[in-house]
């Protein structure tokens, strides 16, 4: 018992590293998928079809 008072802080600070931990996980990927499904919708409205009668040059 001599060491109790140590490892319950040992405890509650490595908690707090993993809670920090996960909430930066799950705000990274939430971030991901947000600027994903930002970039597709994007896509969607600048991909256009190709005017008929437009050829490009290739040299």
């Amino acid at each position: 018992m001599y060491l109790a008072g140590e490892w319950v802080g040992a405890w509650l600070f490595m908690s707090l590293t993993f809670l920090v931990a996960t909430a930066g996980v799950i705000g990274l990927g939430w971030w991901v998928l947000r600027g994903d499904a930002r970039n597709r919708s994007a896509d969607s409205v600048v991909e256009s079809p190709p005017e008929p009668g437009h050829t490009e040059a290739h040299h």
